[in-house]
């Protein structure tokens, strides 16, 4: 179980083959372990809890709403990370070096930052990674954020692969997901790290480090003025990523305001959304859209919150934000807020506004994993300190 737990940590950050089969070992390893992965009690963590409740809504609301094709399961198996997470929970809290997870995490998000760096002289590879900017970007950054906050005789070697996974995220990928998530993380760590009346004055000057080299940075520059361009244009453009959110929040939200209390449903958004998109461009002037282009066809308006409003309605937001929020409010046996746990949780609810993190598979399956890898720890943790 350690070996397939430190195997997933490699391959968490790139490769969603790797992850699959990973989590299938895990599975049969827990199946053949019997009561001992049951006696950790793991669904009875709230997240975990809370997790399972929100898939078991979503998975009903799909059968009842249809459509009961493929489409339909389809829909409801990209939230499937939701009943991995106890499994997980469970499996981090028997082995006994949990570390082992970090150190494959470690080991996995280097390799990928190195092949960031290598994209001029491989073309080929530059073309492959710019498709997986959102999930690169996100994914180093949090990777960076736990890694600085690591103790230990090997904490040097932790913060020097951190500082090489955010000068990745800055300078080598054009991801506004991992920029935005990268400043905010940076300054919760310099707060976290830099307790005592400097604490303040760190967290600015960090700031304003960190915005100074991200404006040296031509990955930044170039999402900066692609996003002005975006936000300026008298209309959604189908040539800036910017463009496309606009275009697909103002559908969204047509949709969530129109099927209240319940939402379309997770497999029918598609079908909802080709109409609504239809009906907003013909009252644009000189609008020529794709039949087959972005503006007609989408399967989710790259907002998780929107999302689980749009198609689960109200419940599913609220299920949403329940499941997040008890992560956030879990506190170690002194009192405090965990630090890392933390963080994790601003870094997902923060690119749940950018895109639909829970659905996508790197990104979904990324933060699951991390928020079963802390909860164990944190777990052990409350144990130890009521031992007598």
């Amino acid at each position: 179980m350690q070996v397939a737990l430190a195997g997933l940590g490699l391959v968490l950050p790139f490769s969603p083959a790797g992850v699959s089969m990973l989590l299938g070992l895990v599975l049969v390893l827990a199946l053949c372990s019997g009561r001992t992965l049951w006696g950790t009690a793991a669904w009875r963590e709230p997240t975990a809890a809370i997790g399972l409740l929100l898939f078991a809504y979503l998975a009903l609301h799909t059968a009842l709403a249809g459509p009961w094709t493929l489409h339909g399961l389809s829909a409801v198996n990209k939230y499937h990370e939701l009943l991995f997470l106890p499994l997980l929970l469970a499996a981090f809290s028997v082995i006994s070096r949990p570390q082992a997870f970090l150190g494959g995490l470690a080991a996995g998000s280097l390799a990928y930052a190195v092949a960031h760096w290598l994209t001029p002289w491989a073309p080929q590879l530059a073309i492959e990674l710019a498709q997986k900017r959102i999930s690169a970007g996100f994914c180093l950054a949090l990777s960076a954020y736990l890694l600085v906050h690591e103790r230990g005789r090997l904490a040097w070697l932790w913060r020097l692969i951190a500082a090489v996974l955010a000068l990745t995220v800055l300078f080598r990928i054009e991801g506004r997901t991992g920029h935005v998530v990268l400043m905010l993380l940076a300054m919760a760590a310099v707060w976290n790290l830099r307790p005592g009346r400097w604490r303040l004055p760190a967290t600015v000057g960090a700031c304003v480090a960190l915005g100074l080299m991200a404006l040296a940075s031509p990955a930044v520059q170039n999402r900066m003025q692609e996003t002005l361009s975006g936000l300026s244009a008298p209309r959604p453009d189908a040539s800036t990523s910017t463009g496309i959110r606009m275009a697909l929040l103002t559908n969204g939200w047509t949709i969530a305001a129109a099927h209240q209390p319940f939402g379309v449903g997770y497999g029918r958004y598609a079908q909802v959304h080709e109409p609504v998109a239809r009906e907003r461009l013909s009252r644009e002037p000189g609008s020529k859209p794709d039949p087959a282009g972005w503006e007609v066809l989408a399967n989710n308006p790259h907002n998780e919150y929107l999302m689980q409003l749009a198609c689960g309605g109200i419940p599913a937001l609220a299920l949403l934000l329940a499941w997040m929020g008890a992560a956030a409010l879990r506190r170690d046996a002194s009192g405090r807020s965990p630090p890392a746990l933390a963080g994790l949780v601003l870094a997902f609810a923060i690119g749940c506004a950018l895109n639909s993190l829970l659905m996508d598979f790197v990104e979904g399956h990324f933060y699951i994993a991390v928020l079963a890898w802390l909860l164990a720890r944190e777990r052990r943790a409350t144990a130890s300190s009521t031992t007598p």
